[in-house]
């Protein structure tokens, strides 16, 4: 395969999604829709050139972290048309010496094994010029392809210019195109903007080929849901739903139960082993990992959040930006704040929220508990009703406890605190002073009840 140069056209405002933000930005199946567009050009190695103009700075912001692509940025400040939008991208193009494909940056239903088979038929083809079209057989709003009687494609002629006749056409442009740079050059030294609207049209190119007898191709993706543009709420809700169905169909492919596709929502990152079970109303954002045979219950939310094998989440937890390791439960109706890490043969129950805590192996937090900027040893067992106090209202402190210690139900642990190896606080004590290995206090505040070495 030859050197390819893709541009990507995103520099539009999006007027009708009715936002603030630019429709590129907006996300599908937890994604920004821009990088569904760029994952199509997944294993083509590519140079990438972004036009972008509204939100520039936000688009860019968003785009930062994806650096396994050769991603460039040139910015279209007026928007004059999609043939003006490439022309930003000249430096680039004059450069190139091979296939230019162009996209828009508000298809997030292409499929990279299309846009695959989309360059490799342009190249095999050797055509100058490759359109993917599709059929609809509502083709209202889309450009129509119009093809002379040998069934060679003659123009691309856009809604807002077409007759009557011509909008009955159901064969539509998808804005994907595939040109050898030299007809691209030409075209855009020559291009005009002698339409209704006074824009420069890349659609143009076909007449300009057709009358320079430049070899035009035309490729007709199988399923035309794939070409599917975001312009509208509406549409972004469509788009959602057959993406999400697609991400169910590929779990469900690899080995996972999924109780209920209709009511099991998985965002697009999302990564999932084999006999893992899934029940309904459950969603999985961002780039969370699940492990092996783990189960999670119904009404739950995990996101960015990394489950080991053997996990079972119960129903109406919630998990953002945390680990969870194997052979441990955790739920219902626990709440895992960003940063918390809770080891392997755990127990985490019922109306527990941890926030920047760590529990060791082994260790259990069973109901009714609220732990933040804590450190829970190996062994230990926090009793219902336990209170990690870790707010002063100026600043926050951590708590430590060590392995093996027994925190008896309602204490409430007054941070900053350390509590050894071992040691034991009876129900309902404050404490407010650090606990030695193997003691144990009472009362309010907690005192000394009986030492490692002698009682009081």
């Amino acid at each position: 395969m030859s050197d390819l140069l893709s541009i990507i056209l995103a520099a539009g405002e999006g007027t009708r999604m009715k936002s603030d933000k630019i429709k590129i930005l907006h996300p599908v199946a937890g994604k920004a829709i821009i990088k569904h567009v760029l994952n199509t050009l997944d294993g083509l190695n590519s140079k990438i050139v972004n036009v972008i103009g509204y939100q520039k700075n936000e688009v860019q912001a968003e785009l930062e972290d994806l650096d396994k692509w050769d991603l460039n940025y040139v910015i279209q400040s007026e928007q004059l048309g999609t043939g003006h939008a490439v022309l930003q991208a000249e430096k680039y193009i004059e450069k190139h010496e091979g296939p230019v494909l162009i996209l828009y940056g508000d298809t997030p239903l292409l499929k990279k094994e299309s846009i695959a088979e989309f360059v490799k038929e342009h190249e095999e083809s050797r055509s100058d010029l490759t359109v993917m079209t599709a059929v609809f057989d509502n083709p209202e709003g889309y450009g129509r392809i119009v093809k002379d009687k040998d069934g060679n494609l003659s123009a691309i002629v856009e809604e807002k210019d077409a007759d009557f006749e011509t909008k009955k056409i159901k064969e539509i442009n998808s804005g994907v195109n595939c040109i050898d740079s030299k007809l691209l050059k030409d075209f855009l030294s020559n291009m005009d903007n002698d339409n209704a609207q006074g824009e420069y049209y890349l659609t143009d190119i076909i007449e300009y080929a057709v009358k320079k007898n430049k070899k035009i191709n035309t490729y007709v993706v199988e399923n035309s849901n794939e070409i599917i543009g975001i312009n509208t709420r509406k549409q972004q809700a469509e788009a959602e739903k057959i993406l999400r169905s697609r991400i169910i169909d590929q779990h469900l492919t690899n080995g996972v139960t999924i109780i209920d596709p209709d009511t099991t929502f998985i965002d697009s990152e999302v990564e999932i082993a084999q006999d893992v079970t899934i029940y309904p109303f459950n969603y999985l954002e961002g780039r969370t990992k699940i492990g092996a045979n783990t189960v999670i219950n119904q009404n739950c939310k995990l996101k960015d959040a990394v489950i080991a094998d053997n996990v079972n989440i119960r129903s109406n937890t919630v998990i953002k930006d945390s680990k969870v390791g194997s052979n441990t439960n955790v739920g219902p109706f626990a709440y895992l704040r960003p940063g918390s890490a809770v080891e392997d043969n755990c127990k985490i129950g019922d109306f527990v929220e941890l926030k920047k805590t760590t529990v060791k192996s082994g260790a259990k937090v069973p109901h009714l508990c609220y732990a933040g900027d804590a450190e829970i040893g190996e062994g230990t067992n926090i009793g219902a009703g336990t209170i990690f106090a870790n707010y002063d209202g100026q600043k926050k402190s951590r708590t430590i406890i060590g392995k093996d210690a027994f925190i008896g139900s309602d204490s409430i642990l007054i941070a900053p605190l350390t509590i050894g190896d071992g040691a034991k606080t009876a129900a309902g004590s404050v404490v407010t002073k650090n606990i030695n290995p193997g003691d144990t206090v009472m009362g309010v505040p907690a005192r000394i009840y009986k030492s490692k070495n002698k009682e009081t």
